[in-house]
C-alpha cells in the first residue's frame, strides 16, 4: 500500500476507534474504507477484526479503572458468543466477495438506522435482577450475535449494547462499557481463526491495532463524559453513503 493511503487509513482507523467506542460502529467504518482503497474483501474484514482487539483493549483498560465492568452481565453473552463466532468465522473465506460486499452494505444501512433511532428504546428504570431466564436469553442472543461477528461483524457491538439494555435493564453508558468485555473474547476467537486461515495482512493490521488502542482509550473517556447524540447525526449519513458505494460499486 502506498504511504499516503496508509496514513489515510490510520487516520480513518483512529477516528473509527474513537467513534466506535462511543456508539459501537467501528466495523462499519474501517472495512469499507479498506475495501475502497483496494484491499480484498476477506482480507479487509479479517485485518479490521484483528485491529479491533486494540479498541477493546483500550476501552477495557479505562473502564476497569472505573470499575464499570460487571461480569454477571457479561459471561453468559460472551461464552455463547465465542461459540457462535468460532463456528461462523470458519466459513468467511468461502463466501463470494461480491455477495459479501453487498451484505456489508445492507447491514451498514440497517445498523445505522438502528443507531440513529436508539433513543426510542428506553432502558428500564433501574437494573433488572439477573435471573437464570435473563442469562438464558442473553446466551441465545450471544450465540447469534457472535455468529454474525465471526462473518462480517459491522454493527455487532451496537446489537450487543441494545440486548444488554433490553435484557438486563442497563443504562446505555453501562451497556457500552460492558459490551467491550463481550466483544474482546469474541474478537480474539475470530482473530485466531483468521490467523489460521492466513487472511490477515499484518503490515496493515499491526499499525491499525496500535492506533486503535489509543483510540479505544480516548473513546472510553468520551463515553464517561459526553452524550453521543451529535456523533450519530454526523456519522450515520457518512456510513450510509459508504454503504451505498459498496452496494452500487
Amino acid at each position: 500500500m502506498e504511504t499516503a493511503n496508509l496514513i489515510l487509513l490510520l487516520i480513518v482507523s483512529l477516528f473509527s476507534s474513537v467513534i466506535g467506542s462511543v456508539i459501537g460502529t467501528a466495523m462499519l467504518i474501517l472495512p469499507p474504507a479498506m475495501i475502497f482503497l483496494g484491499i480484498p474483501v476477506h482480507t479487509a474484514i479479517a485485518t479490521a477484526r484483528f485491529s479491533m482487539l486494540g479498541i477493546a483493549t483500550g476501552n477495557l483498560a479505562r473502564f476497569s479503572m472505573k470499575e464499570k465492568i460487571k461480569l454477571r452481565y457479561v459471561l453468559p453473552f460472551a461464552l455463547a458468543g465465542i461459540i457462535g463466532s468460532l463456528i461462523s468465522s470458519l466459513f468467511l473465506k468461502h463466501i463470494n466477495e461480491e455477495i459479501l460486499k453487498k451484505a456489508i452494505g445492507i447491514i451498514m444501512i440497517s445498523i445505522s438506522l438502528l443507531v440513529f433511532f436508539e433513543d426510542r428504546i428506553k432502558p428500564k428504570k433501574g437494573k433488572t435482577r439477573a435471573t437464570m431466564n435473563h442469562h438464558a436469553i442473553s446466551a441465545i442472543g450471544g450465540f447469534f450475535v457472535g455468529g454474525y461477528i465471526g462473518i462480517i461483524g459491522g454493527g455487532g457491538a451496537t446489537i450487543i449494547i441494545f440486548l444488554l439494555v433490553l435484557i438486563y435493564g442497563l443504562s446505555f453508558q453501562d451497556a457500552l462499557a460492558n459490551q467491550k468485555a463481550v466483544t474482546l473474547p469474541i474478537s480474539i476467537i475470530t482473530t485466531v481463526v483468521f490467523v489460521y486461515q492466513g487472511l490477515i495482512d499484518y503490515g496493515l493490521g499491526v499499525p491499525l491495532l496500535l492506533v486503535n488502542i489509543a483510540g479505544g482509550w480516548i473513546g472510553a473517556e468520551l463515553i464517561l463524559k459526553f452524550k453521543n447524540t451529535w456523533l450519530k447525526r454526523i456519522l450515520v449519513p457518512v456510513i450510509m453513503l459508504m454503504a451505498l458505494g459498496l452496494l452500487f460499486s
